[in-house]
């Protein structure tokens, strides 16, 4: 108890609740302009997180990140009908039919509101069940280990949508960059050609800044080239919110969403993105008014936001004690603990108990914290869907540039960063997605190193990993999570289509009328 509330009291200070604030505030804004992602976010932030007075502060901020950003991916889905995370995709399907009526205020309220509620109860859960797994799990060896890295590059299959192949290549190429430099064993240099850019290997930092913010920045370019500078005309807000009886009435559809998503979100590799579609039609399925989904359902609005916020929580629970990501977000927040010197995993919750517990109630200070900020600044972050990107684009390019080199006050950084760049483009024509790659860096470091000592322990012996039982019973999960991964993509990729398909004859309708 001592530790928990020793992790609590280090959250309860202003200068956390500052930070805490302020970076709910960048969530929603990155969240909220199409083309940006809360990954983004949490990239832009993290060179500015060595300032912070502590590891939990950095990562309570960028949770925060997390959090907003969510919430904030629901305005423009409201709004423009255009989704600001991949997470807010169901989110339109009745957000901006009720914005069509005159009625976003309401439509922000229920999303406002169901955000909140799925995230607190997320957050509660992550705390009642985190010591639990962890102590759990607290005498696994290097054998279980390995094994359990397996199980988070299998997450690969559950980021690469209905292209597998592309994601395994993808993860490959992550492993490969990983090894550069010097054997973590025998201390060889590897792949680095007698020079020292490459000499103590390739950094998370550079590699997660050009993956993820400078290519984003690349694809937003080339998108505002090609409209021409365009951008949707914001719908005006209206003072009509939601009301009490409104507010009773998705109760059902908020709690059954949160519970779904919750059970969701402690899966390694399923998040957010297919959770609103499970949740949505689940809530669909139980209403006693299905006629309503699509044409303004506050239940649906409710369904789709309450899922996506509760992931946030629950994704926790398998980084936390596991050190598996829960999703790609959570893969990139991996290496931010790495980077500030936390281990996440079965010992987490004893030789880092107060980070921890700091961490866990940062995630559920910040979902209550969200509610009286999106009251006050959602107006304010929507009309920011209106700057031009030509002002946006290089105040981004900014912070990526001082970020790589803030790292380790190196230039090699920004060097490797350019590099990584080039890859990255490459990449980007070739439709691979970088975060198998992310995965495949984060990872590789524990996969080698347990896969060393494993076999240092038991001279050699393959067979090791499948003759431990718990070891055992981890790959075969590993497998069985694979194959439903493959599957559910498949099924999140047809209702993808069935709603691009529905925007469309949305449109043409209106353009005939």
């Amino acid at each position: 108890m001592d530790i928990i509330f020793e992790g609590l009291m280090e959250v309860l200070t202003l200068y956390n609740l500052v930070v805490i604030v302020l970076s709910i505030i960048l969530g929603m804004i990155v969240g909220c302009i199409p083309g940006l992602t809360v990954t983004l976010g949490i990239i832009l932030l993290l060179p500015l997180t060595y300032s912070f007075t502590s590891p939990s502060t950095a990562i309570i901020a960028l949770l925060s990140v997390y959090v907003g950003g969510m919430y904030g991916g629901s305005i423009s889905a409201i709004l423009l009908n255009t989704p600001g995370t991949n997470a807010a995709i169901a989110t339109t399907f009745d957000g901006y039919p009720l914005a069509k009526k005159g009625k976003v205020k309401k439509a922000l309220d229920v999303s406002l509101f169901a955000s909140v509620v799925g995230g607190v109860i997320a957050a509660l859960v992550l705390l009642f069940t985190s010591g639990l797994i962890s102590n759990m799990v607290s005498n696994f060896t290097s054998t279980e280990y390995f094994s359990l890295a397996i199980l988070g590059l299998s997450l690969i299959a559950g980021v690469s949508g209905d292209n597998i192949f592309k994601g395994i290549i993808g993860g490959l190429l992550g492993l490969f960059m990983s090894v550069i430099g010097l054997d973590y064993v025998t201390g060889v240099s590897r792949f680095s050609f007698n020079t020292m850019l490459f000499y103590e290997g390739l950094s998370i930092m550079p590699a997660m800044i050009a993956f993820i913010a400078l290519t984003q920045v690349m694809i937003k370019s080339r998108d505002f080239i090609n409209t021409k500078g365009q951008l949707g005309d914001i719908s005006k807000i209206d003072k009509e919110g939601m009301t009490r009886s409104e507010r009773k009435s998705i109760m059902p559809a908020i709690f059954r969403s949160t519970a779904i998503a919750s059970l969701i979100g402690t899966m390694p590799g399923v998040g957010g993105g297919v959770a609103q579609f499970l949740c949505y039609n689940e809530v669909k399925r139980a209403s006693k008014h299905p006629e309503m989904f699509g044409k303004g359902s506050l239940e649906g609005v409710a369904a789709a936001e309450a899922s996506n916020n509760a992931i946030v929580g629950t994704a926790m629970i398998p980084l936390l004690t596991l050190g598996i990501p829960g999703d790609g977000v959570t893969a990139i927040l991996l290496g931010a603990f790495i980077l500030h010197g936390i281990i996440p995993g079965p010992t987490m919750f004893t030789k880092q108990g107060v980070t921890a517990y700091a961490i866990i109630f940062g995630v559920l200070i910040a979902n209550l914290l969200l509610y009286f900020i999106g009251k006050v600044f959602t107006r304010q972050v929507a009309k920011i869907v209106q700057v031009r990107y030509s002002y946006l684009g290089p105040l981004i390019i900014t912070f990526c540039f001082a970020g790589a080199f803030a790292a380790n006050g190196s230039y090699y950084e920004v060097i490797l960063m350019m590099g990584v760049l080039a890859i990255s483009y490459v990449l980007m024509i070739l439709d691979i997605s970088v975060i198998p790659i992310m995965l495949g860096m984060i990872l590789a470091p524990i996969l080698e190193q347990n896969f060393v000592n494993s076999m240092l322990i038991y001279d050699g012996d393959l067979l090791i990993f499948f003759k431990k039982p718990i070891s055992l019973v981890i790959l075969v999960l590993t497998g069985v999570l694979v194959y439903s991964f493959t599957k559910v993509n498949k099924r999140v990729d047809a209702l993808n289509k069935e709603h691009d398909e529905h925007l469309e004859f949305t449109e043409d309708v209106a353009e005939t009328f």
